[in-house]
């Protein structure tokens, strides 16, 4: 959302709930759970779900709102290194445990690579024994990370050393689809030009400027039950447009 409230002073943020989801997640809320405008805490028909995790001036949040009454909801992979600053969110439904996740960008002062890569490793740590157990599995979020040279507009010549397309944080997806998993929108749409942020927060779609970095990916029990996965880039206001898939479990 790249903050929350001004996302929703700016009318930018409820039109998402014209599409009829029955979940939203959303990522990099900057907003402290009591700061979160009341309207959106009443959203009729939603509970709604939030860490209460700051990390010093800077929130770095996710928010879940949902339908369907969740069994269990947790924060967190259960480390220290990932539970900070309310990055994650676990939510067990019964039929599928939904794992709505901001990662970290890896980029000074406040970020290194290796805490980035770190945190990756704990992620996937955690998916791998979600599926081990035969959970369905759903994964989505801001990543961080372009996974291919056609989820970037250009590659540069120094590629390999820019956050966010080294060898690497690409790696890290790598092994989150050797586990099982599926980009859903790959599923759909294999061809370059489709991309999910924009630098500087400048809208440059008509240039195609831009990277792939929001994800939905679901493991093997989900993919076969997957409709649609789209990228919704005519909503305006964050340096983000949303993601949208359709499952039908």
């Amino acid at each position: 959302m790249n903050g929350l409230r001004q996302r929703h002073a700016q009318n930018e943020f409820l039109p998402i709930f014209r599409h009829n989801p029955d979940l939203v997640c959303i990522q990099e809320t900057k907003t402290l759970k009591e700061k979160i405008p009341s309207e959106l805490k009443i959203l009729h028909g939603y509970q709604m779900f939030c860490p209460t995790v700051a990390l010093g001036n800077f929130t770095a949040e996710t928010l879940l709102f949902t339908r369907r009454n969740p069994i269990s909801v947790r924060y967190g992979f259960g480390t220290p290194l990932s539970d900070v600053d309310g990055r994650i969110i676990i939510a067990d439904f019964d039929t599928f445990v939904l794992m709505n996740i901001y990662f970290p960008l890896g980029i000074g002062p406040v970020d290194t690579l290796e805490h980035k890569l770190a945190f990756y490793d704990e992620f996937l740590s955690c998916a791998k024994h979600l599926s081990s157990t035969g959970r369905a599995v759903i994964v989505c979020g801001d990543f961080s990370v372009a996974h291919t040279d056609n989820d970037v507009e250009s590659i540069k010549k120094h590629a390999a050393k820019q956050m966010g397309t080294t060898p690497g944080e690409r790696e890290k997806i790598d092994s989150l689809i050797r586990l099982g998993f599926s980009d859903t929108f790959r599923i759909f749409r294999q061809e370059k030009g489709h991309y999910t942020w924009w630098p500087n927060g400048f809208r440059c779609s008509e240039r195609h400027l831009g990277r792939r970095l929001d994800y939905f990916f679901v493991n093997e029990r989900v993919q076969p039950f997957v409709m649609s996965s789209e990228i919704l880039s005519e909503v305006e206001g964050s340096d983000h447009c949303p993601v949208m898939m359709e499952v039908n479990l």
